[in-house]
């Protein structure tokens, strides 16, 4: 038998158009219009089955606005149809009863909805192209709140998992408890919050910095348990792992650097970044197929070495656990692999106490149950790390209901951690 690949796309992140009825200042694509050259419909499919072919288990369909694409319910039902877990990021502008019906007749498993303040008009404002302080809402986006917020209810009444997706900034900050408590009133299965990484439009945005940063990772950490069954997930944050760790709460399960590794990122036009907020592009998959791009890219293959971190990230005993943010260090230097400016913290050198942690059956059933396998094996490292953590030998089920966040979904879940970003529908 050919021996397990090292490494394999278990989450793509996909842009399928630029072309997007709104106009956030944040967007990593700068969506708008179309793109002159968009991948068709048949280049999509045959993507799908060099997907296929290469492990994908899991596949985020965004845009722009996906449901801008006339086609989008046929290449979700392709990948579905192809195994995989399809998830499909959008602004919700567009969602209605029958495109959610839709959505979930062809296989779509969750949606995410971006959600990015409880006042309409400060939504609106920057939805639609306003300032970072929120300026007055342009003509066109004045509703968006209002179909954002009914798209996730329509959602959920056709059986769709629903995430509500926040990018925190200095302006709306104060809100994050209040988006929380909305998000679990919806029934959201998790909050995101995500931390700007200025590219893209983004790039004339302030990033939240390192220790305001800090300061909200330890309070997404505490007010896990509270959320329960919700999960709560930092995203564009790899320490969340760092703090989750030192704190021995739950958490270790999520987060963690992948681009390159586990995930990237394909373009309308068909590039490849590690990630949706990185511009270094491994290739195309219209020049030499999805296949070669992952397996021989210097790019990717540079980034599955957590040895050749630079500054802080290099020295930090966390590297394997976090890695820092990837992108970030790459938008604020043009060197994937330098530290995380977004990180204040100060290693202290050597490795992580990895002692060894046996699992009793019935936690070792359940873990088996998680139908994702790169899910399961996040799921099977959290666990491990937090039963270290507290000194315990072995992980029962009770050490995994506490170890991981949103255990009252049950383990079979597979949409228990969506991925590192790219879900948001900018």
């Amino acid at each position: 038998m050919p021996a397990e690949p090292a490494f394999r796309p278990s989450l793509i992140s996909w842009n399928l158009t630029r072309k997007c009825n709104l106009r956030c200042p944040h967007c990593y694509l700068d969506a708008g219009r179309a793109a002159d050259r968009e991948l068709t419909t048949d280049e999509c499919l045959s993507l799908l089955d060099e997907m296929s072919e290469l492990g994908t288990e899991m596949l985020i369909l965004t845009g722009g606005e996906p449901l801008l694409r006339q086609d989008v319910h046929q290449i979700a039902r392709a990948a579905s149809e192809r195994g995989m877990w399809v998830v499909m990021g959008t602004n919700g502008v567009l969602v209605t009863d029958q495109v959610a019906e839709t959505m979930a007749s062809c296989g779509v498993k969750g949606v995410g909805i971006s959600i990015d303040s409880l006042d309409p008009e400060r939504h609106d404002a920057f939805r639609q192209g306003g300032r970072a302080d929120f300026a007055p809402a342009r003509i066109g986006g004045r509703s968006s709140w209002h179909h954002s917020v009914r798209a996730l209810d329509v959602c959920r009444a056709h059986g769709l998992e629903v995430l509500v997706q926040s990018t925190v900034t200095q302006e709306n900050r104060a809100e994050v408890p209040a988006l929380l408590n909305f998000a679990r009133e919806k029934g959201a299965w998790s909050f995101n919050l995500y931390f700007l990484v200025s590219t893209g439009r983004g790039e004339s945005m302030t990033e939240l910095g390192a220790a305001p940063t800090e300061e909200v990772l330890h309070q997404l950490a505490a007010w896990q348990e509270a959320c329960r069954p919700m999960l709560v997930r930092a995203k564009c944050a790899p320490q969340f792992k760092r703090i989750a760790y030192e704190e021995g709460l739950a958490g270790l399960d999520s987060g963690g650097c992948m681009a390159g590794t586990e995930y990237c990122r394909i373009t309308p036009e068909g590039d490849v970044t590690p990630c949706p907020y990185m511009t270094a592009v491994a290739g195309n998959v219209l020049q030499s197929g999805f296949r070669a791009v992952w397996s021989g890219s210097p790019l990717l293959a540079s980034l599955r070495d957590p040895d050749r971190l630079g500054g802080r990230c290099g020295a930090c005993e966390y590297r394997e656990l976090c890695g820092g943010c990837r992108c970030r260090a790459y938008a604020h230097t043009g060197d994937v692999l330098a530290e995380d400016p977004a990180c204040p913290y100060e290693p202290r050198g050597g490795e992580l106490v990895a002692a060894p942690v046996s699992w009793d059956e019935a936690a070792r059933r359940r873990l088996e149950r998680i139908p994702i396998a790169f899910i399961r094996r996040k799921v099977e490292r959290g666990a491990e790390a937090y039963a270290r953590r507290h000194r315990l030998g072995r992980v029962t089920a009770a050490v995994m209901d506490a170890a991981i966040q949103g255990s009252g979904r049950g383990a079979g879940a597979g949409l228990r951690d969506i991925g590192t970003s790219g879900l948001r529908g900018d």
